[in-house]
This record gives structure tokens, C-alpha cells and sequence, in this order.
């Protein structure tokens, strides 16, 4: 933690764990401070001394758009001797709407359904949002300047780079306007001509990692999807179960991704390598879903339906998949836990899995196997968790 300051104390944040964290910090904090934090609808916890907001996710609307203008009002202002405390985790990029002058809500609400809709890995899409932003990209601290901002960060990004966790509202970083042109252009996204001419303008430019204004900031990741894993093993290891980590930075299409896990199954289940029977796989990171159909459904519960295909029949392969926050995609689902009898348990209830996953349906799917994985929101964001077990 860092030292109180001579002057104020501010607080800001947010994410889907962000009142958790806001919570945490009330707790350990010796001094004044104040400020507020936004997180999802539903997801608040409870705040003596810190304010908590709830927002739509993940699609922005007017909630989210008061809570970014309530952050950067509470850091004008600011002087040198008064530090900012930000709290900062996955979610915060549709939680912190604020269209830069010339741009509408409706003109972000359209840029992130397409970036939603378009498979891009997380990466590319917060290089797109933090240029059609007037908080993202590091301006939030920005306009904290000349106070101290001191960011910590929650990260549910591949690689753990902390400029990309909600678009970086309090930590610059060097991608360029012409990386986010590069971006919708590989990705065939189609957004309105008023986002693709402040963009092609040098007036959506993010401020670079290297000014000044920077200069006394400090960043601390808090947590990641490598602790999470990390903690998964320990806690095999515990029971006696052997766990290997695959990596935490998975990326790819959600079910080509399960593809891999599967073969990778099937493998040790028939012929004991490269592991030995019982392993666990653990594995982390964001897949990516490309909207084909117009099923319901996230990545973990698409991952979940094709590895189901693909080990229907073998005995003794039980897997986990579940975003961190309790929420996949836009379902009030996890994720789930699918063995070698889903695909069979989905064709009995009346529906072929395959056709299922043609249609981006994996929801209804999981539903219709008993399979689906409900916890609530967790209070974190270190993004997807997969555990597959060859037994």
C-alpha cells in the first residue's frame, strides 16, 4: 500500500470486483478518504466511506456514463500533495463509458457490440476502446495530475499487461491511433462514420506511457489468472491429485481452444501421455467467440460444448469451465462441467450439440444436459478457469 499523503485521499475504480476491492481497502486504510468506484448491477457490496455505483455490462448505458463523469470530477483539482487511489478491474471498460466530444453513448454502445460480436482477442478490443474514449487510455489519471495516482490492478488480460485491464483508464500505454485503424480493419468491424472520423483524427491520439504527468504514478497487478491457477494446483496437490498448467494466457475461438484441451484428453485417457493417469489440465486466459448464430451462450460455456463433442463416449473426463466473475457471457450461468455422456444427455433431451454449437447455442445446450454451473458473482475478475480432469 502506499504511504497517506500530506493532502486528500481519493478513490476511484472499476470493474466487476471493484466494490470488493473498494471494501477491502476501507478495511486496511489508516486515514481519511473518499471517492467511489463502479461495478455491475448486482454486483455492490457494501461501503463505508467509498461510493459505489452499478452500471450496465457489457453494453454501457446513462448509469455508467454519470459514474465516469462523477471520477472525473472527483479528480479536478487535484494538487501535488493529494494521491488518487485506483481500483481497477476487468468489466471497467463498459462500466466507464465517456464518449469524447463529437461522439454519443450510442456511438460507444455500437463500437463495443461490434468489438463483442467480432471474435477480436481482448488486446485488439481495448486498443480500439481507449481511442473513442475521453477516460480510457490513461486520461483518467491524467486528469488527476499534478496528484500521485497509484493503481492497483485486477487482471483478467492474457499476459497480465495492466494498460489493457478496462482499457487502461489510469495507465497509459503505447498503442497508437493507427494500431486501432489496423484493428477494424482485421477484425471487418463496421462502426459508425463518426467513430471512424475521430479516430482517423489526431485529436483521439492516447496520451504516451512517457509523459510527464506520469511520471509519479505506480501500478501494482494484485492478482491474475497465473495466481488463480497457481492456487488451483496447490489445492489438487493438497487432495493428492496431480495438476499440470497448460498456460494462463490462452487465446483463440472458444471451441478450437476446447478442440485442443480434447485431444490433449483423449490422449492421456487412451495412451497415458504426456501425462499420466489422474491429471488435472489447468489452463487460463480469454477465448473469443465469433457470432454465427444467435443461440445464447459466453466463450467458457462454447469451449464447454465443443470439448463435449469431442470426448462423447470416453469414460473418466470431467471438465470445468467458468469465467471468474460467475458470469459467462450475458447468462446468469458461470460456466459449466461437461464429462463423455453431455453430448448424449443433450440429443436425449430432443437437440443435436453439434447443431447446437453451429449456433452459437451452447447455453441452451448445457441447459438441456443439467451441466451448467450457476455460483452468483464472485467479487473477482481474473478471467476464464478450466480444469479438465482424466480420471
Amino acid at each position: 500500500m502506499p504511504a497517506p499523503p500530506k493532502g486528500k485521499t481519493v478513490v476511484i475504480g472499476a470493474g466487476k470486483g471493484a466494490a470488493q476491492l473498494a471494501q477491502a481497502l476501507e478495511a486496511v486504510w489508516e486515514g481519511p478518504l473518499s471517492g467511489c468506484v463502479v461495478t455491475r448491477y448486482g454486483y455492490a457490496a457494501p461501503c463505508e466511506r467509498i461510493e459505489v455505483l452499478e452500471a450496465a455490462h457489457p453494453e454501457p448505458d446513462e448509469a455508467g456514463l454519470r459514474a465516469s463523469r462523477r471520477m472525473l470530477d472527483l479528480v479536478a483539482g487535484l494538487t501535488k500533495d493529494d494521491l488518487v487511489i485506483a481500483l481497477v478491474c476487468g468489466g471497467g471498460s463498459a462500466l466507464l463509458p465517456c464518449p469524447p466530444a463529437g461522439l454519443t453513448l450510442a456511438d460507444e454502445l455500437a463500437v463495443n457490440q461490434a468489438l463483442l460480436a467480432s471474435g477480436a482477442p481482448i488486446s485488439a478490443m481495448n486498443v480500439v476502446r481507449k481511442h473513442t474514449s475521453a477516460i480510457k487510455g490513461g486520461r483518467l489519471a491524467a486528469a488527476a495530475h499534478p496528484a500521485r495516482v497509484f493503481s492497483m490492478v485486477v487482471s483478467d488480460i492474457p499476459g497480465d499487461n495492466p494498460a489493457l485491464v478496462a482499457s487502461g483508464p489510469t495507465v497509459a500505454d503505447g498503442s497508437t491511433r493507427e494500431d486501432a485503424l489496423a484493428a477494424i480493419e482485421a477484425y471487418r468491424l463496421n462502426l459508425p462514420d463518426a467513430v471512424m472520423r475521430h479516430i482517423e483524427s489526431p485529436s483521439s491520439a492516447a496520451p504516451s506511457p512517457d509523459a510527464a504527468e506520469f511520471s509519479r504514478d505506480e501500478v501494482r497487478v494484485i492478482a491474475s489468472a497465473a495466481v488463480s491457477l497457481e492456487a488451483a494446483q496447490a489445492a489438487a496437490g493438497a487432495k493428492g491429485w496431480n495438476a499440470v498448467i497448460l498456460s494462463d494466457a490462452i487465446e483463440g475461438e472458444a471451441r478450437d481452444v476446447a478442440r485442443m484441451h480434447a485431444a490433449l484428453a483423449r490422449e492421456i485417457a487412451r495412451k497415458g501421455r504426456p501425462f499420466a493417469k489422474p491429471v488435472i489440465l489447468l489452463s487460463g486466459g480469454e477465448t473469443t467467440v465469433t457470432l454465427r448464430g444467435k443461440g445464447k451462450g459466453g466463450r467458457n460455456s462454447e469451449f464447454l460444448l465443443s470439448l463435449a463433442c469431442d470426448i462423447e463416449g470416453i469414460p473418466g473426463i470431467v471438465a470445468l469451465a467458468a469465467d471468474t466473475d460467475g458470469i459467462d457471457g450475458s447468462e446468469d450461468n458461470a460456466g459449466g462441467i461437461v464429462d463423455g455422456q453431455t453430448a448424449a444427455r443433450i440429443r436425449a433431451a430432443g437437440a443435436d450439440p453439434r447443431v447446437r454449437l453451429s449456433n452459437n447455442d451452447a447455453w441452451t445446450a448445457l441447459h438441456e444436459a443439467g451441466d451448467l454451473l450457476v455460483t452468483g458473482p464472485t467479487g473477482t475478475n481474473v478471467n476464464d478457469f478450466r480444469a479438465v480432469l482424466i480420471a
